[in-house]
C-alpha cells in the first residue's frame, strides 16, 4: 500500500489546528480528560520531538521531551509553535531517505520511513478525536484506515502485549467490508501476538468498513456501538480487548 504520508501529516495537522482555533475546550467524547487543546498540544509536541529525532539520528530519542520548550497553556503563541513543529517534521521527512537508520520506540521500526507512517496515522486518529469533540461526522479514507489497522495490529498490539505481559486470548479476524483486506490476530501466546494475512481459524470475527475497524482497534468506538459492524463467534473475547491489548 503506497500512501503519501507527508501530505497526510500536513493535511490532518492543519485540520487539528483549525479545530483548536475554533474551540480548544471542546471535550473528546471517548475520554474523561482530553479536550481539543490536549490533543493539539500532544500532536504539536510530538512533531517537534520527532523532527529532532530524525535530524539528530540515529541516537536522539524521546528524552528530547524533557528539554522541549512548550508554550504555556492558552498561549497565543501556541498555533504558530504547532505549525512550526509540523513544518520541521515535514522538512525532515521530505529530505531524509526513508531507509536511514533512526531511533524508534518500536525496535523493528528503526528507520525514518517508519516515522513517516507513524506520524501520518497519528495525525489521522487525533484529527478524528478533534472532529468528534466538535460534533463533526467522522471520516477517514478507506485506504488510509486500512493502513492504520495494519499498523495498529503489527506495531501497537506487539508493543502493548510485550510491555504488559498481557494474557493469552483468542484468534480474531478483522474483515473490511469496503475493501478486500483481512487480518487474523492470534493472541494465544501470553505477551505475544501473531498477525497474518493468510486465513486462520478464528473464534471471533469482526466485519465492518475500514474506518469502523480502525476506530474499534484504537478503542475509540466499541464494536457494539458501530452501526453495521458484524461481530460473530466468541464475542466475550472482543469484550476483553483492553485487557488483551492494554492502552500504552
Amino acid at each position: 500500500m503506497t500512501l503519501d504520508y507527508v501530505s497526510i501529516i500536513s493535511d490532518e495537522s492543519s485540520r487539528i489546528v483549525d479545530a483548536y482555533e475554533l474551540d480548544p475546550r471542546a471535550a473528546v467524547p471517548w475520554s474523561d480528560r482530553w479536550t481539543v487543546a490536549t490533543v493539539a498540544r500532544h500532536v504539536a509536541a510530538t512533531h517537534h520531538v520527532v523532527a529532532d529525532v530524525i535530524r539528530d539520528r540515529p541516537d536522539a530519542d524521546f528524552g528530547l521531551f524533557g528539554t522541549l520548550q512548550t508554550p504555556p497553556k492558552d498561549s497565543p503563541e501556541f498555533v504558530d509553535w504547532f505549525r512550526s513543529g509540523t513544518a520541521s517534521l515535514l522538512v525532515q521527512l521530505s529530505n531524509v531517505p526513508a531507509d536511514n537508520e533512526c531511533w524508534s520506540w518500536f525496535e523493528p521500526g528503526r528507520r525514518v520511513g517508519w516515522w513517516a507512517r507513524r506520524m501520518a496515522l497519528e495525525a489521522v486518529v487525533h484529527r478524528s478525536d478533534t472532529d468528534a469533540a466538535q460534533g463533526r461526522e467522522l471520516s477517514v479514507a478507506a485506504d488510509v484506515a486500512a493502513d492504520g489497522i495494519d499498523e495498529y495490529l503489527n506495531v501497537f498490539v506487539a508493543a502493548s502485549r510485550a510491555a504488559h505481559d498481557a494474557p493469552a486470548g483468542p484468534t480474531m479476524s478483522f474483515e473490511c467490508s469496503d475493501r478486500s483486506e483481512r487480518w487474523w490476530l492470534d493472541l494465544s501466546g501470553r505477551g505475544e501476538r501473531i498477525v497474518s494475512r493468510e486465513p486462520r481459524d478464528a473464534s471471533v470475527r469482526i466485519c465492518g468498513t475500514a474506518e469502523q475497524l480502525l476506530f474499534i482497534v484504537w478503542g475509540r468506538v466499541p464494536a457494539s456501538d458501530a452501526a453495521g459492524v458484524e461481530v460473530s463467534g466468541d464475542v466475550a473475547g472482543l469484550d476483553r480487548w483492553s485487557e488483551l491489548v492494554p492502552p500504552m
